[in-house]
């Protein structure tokens, strides 16, 4: 039977584990972020440049 210590002290052992693919997956986060938001900002620029054009 596991008392409340022993849980308590394999969470620790598997947060600290958790850590290094964390933080890949934040590189990939934002990587995508980055790429989303250069979608938007093409299209803004683009509708923006034909708002101009037509002006």
């Amino acid at each position: 039977m596991e008392t409340q210590i022993d849980k308590l002290k394999q969470g620790k052992k598997s947060k600290e584990k958790k850590t290094q693919p964390e933080q890949e997956e934040l590189k990939g986060t934002f990587a995508a972020v980055l790429i989303v938001g250069g979608i938007i900002l093409v299209g803004w620029l683009g509708v923006f440049g034909l708002f101009l054009d037509r002006a």
